[in-house]
């Protein structure tokens, strides 16, 4: 399945079972953290699956002790300023844009650290299931950085005014318990049962008649310009803040931390 999808990174598996494309985040030694690589990977698997009528459904999780620790800091202090002119996407908005576009419904299996990209991607899916044990966290105020992914449109929209500041202003952690009590995941388990509990809700939407699925997605699919016009404003700002020496020196620093 890997090579049909045409997987490169090597952190990212794919494995399809009674119509669900299972896609898994494999670099558990850095929590799942990701690289352009893999957002590469994961765009290229949405895409398949878009146009593939063997994949019903697609589910998302992550190896190890996390489901994902956000975006590599190596990487934003490795990016390439001109990468970013003018407003261009990053790789993680790429993906997002290919989230928005499926017809096709999505499910994310989350336990451990959901950091950054690991909160707002879920977002742009449709149904979250977390272990006990997750923890949600968007880690942008703490890095020098803003809002993506439209966080800064669809969280106080999701969650209320308050839950989204206590993410995005207060650098706040929220439990399992504060995620489901406040609309941002649909349901919760124990972390030994999430695997198969997260493979049923899958399965469950991929026994749904697929055009039925694809046209409740496009009634469900309002305010898309608005949130695509908020993702192109919320990237030259994260570009502007992400190329600054005030955040570059707190990746340093971060970098310096998590090798000691």
């Amino acid at each position: 399945m890997e090579q049909q999808i045409g997987l490169e990174s090597r952190h990212v598996t794919a494995q399809l079972q009674d119509g669900v494309l299972h896609l898994t985040l494999d670099r558990a030694d850095k929590l799942n953290a990701l690289t352009k690589a893999m957002y590469e990977d994961l765009t290229r698997a949405v895409e398949h699956a878009a146009g593939n009528t063997a994949v019903r459904a697609l589910l998302f999780s992550g190896k190890g002790r996390a489901w994902c620790a956000g975006n590599d800091i190596g990487d934003f202090l490795n990016a390439d300023p001109s990468s970013r002119e003018g407003g261009k996407l990053s790789p993680a908005m790429i993906l997002v844009h290919a989230l928005m576009a499926l017809d096709k419904p999505t499910v994310v299996a989350v336990h451990g650290n959901a950091t950054g990209i690991g909160t707002t991607l879920l977002m742009h899916c449709d149904l979250v299931i977390a272990a006990d044990n997750a923890r949600f966290k968007t880690a942008f105020i703490d890095l020098g950085l803003v809002p993506e992914a439209s966080s800064s449109l669809l969280l106080p929209m999701l969650i209320g005014r308050q839950n989204a500041a206590r993410l995005l202003m207060a650098g706040d952690t929220l439990s399992a318990e504060d995620a489901e009590r406040c609309g941002l995941i649909a349901y919760r388990t124990q972390p030994d049962a999430l695997e198969a509990d997260a493979m049923a809700l899958a399965q469950k939407l991929a026994s749904k008649s697929p055009t039925a699925m694809a046209m409740t997605k496009q009634l469900m699919r309002h305010g898309h310009d608005a949130l695509k016009a908020q993702i192109e404003k919320e990237s030259v700002m994260f570009a502007d803040r992400m190329f600054s020496e005030e955040t570059r020196a707190i990746f340093a620093g971060f970098l310096k931390g998590s090798e000691q």
